[in-house]
């Protein structure tokens, strides 16, 4: 049902670490109305679909482009606390902004 390159439709790595801004695309990611949740809302759609196909393949077309979103995100943390000291990790994590 998918299919995975291992390579990312758009890559543009971070000039330098920002944990801050990790966290807030965390959010983007697993909040409330975060990737995550759109994902598996339009997968589960798609899957108990009772109508005519065509509405249960757009459905879980829409999902799987929902799992690019979340990979995309996913790299970005990873690459914005690539080689960030722990100290600015920790800072970053305590800083009132992101806790808003």
């Amino acid at each position: 049902m998918f299919l995975h390159q291992k390579r990312l439709q758009y890559f543009t790595p971070p000039d330098q670490p920002d944990p801050i801004y990790a966290k807030k695309l965390q959010e983007l990611i697993g909040g409330p109305m975060g990737e995550m949740t759109v994902m598996m809302q339009y997968l589960f759609q798609g899957w108990n679909c009772r109508g005519p196909a065509k509405y249960r393949d757009m459905l879980l077309d829409i999902g799987t482009e929902e799992i690019g979103h979340v990979e995309m995100l996913a790299t970005m943390v990873a690459h914005l606390l690539d080689k960030a000291p722990l100290k600015v990790q920790e800072d970053g994590a305590k800083d009132p902004i992101v806790g808003a």
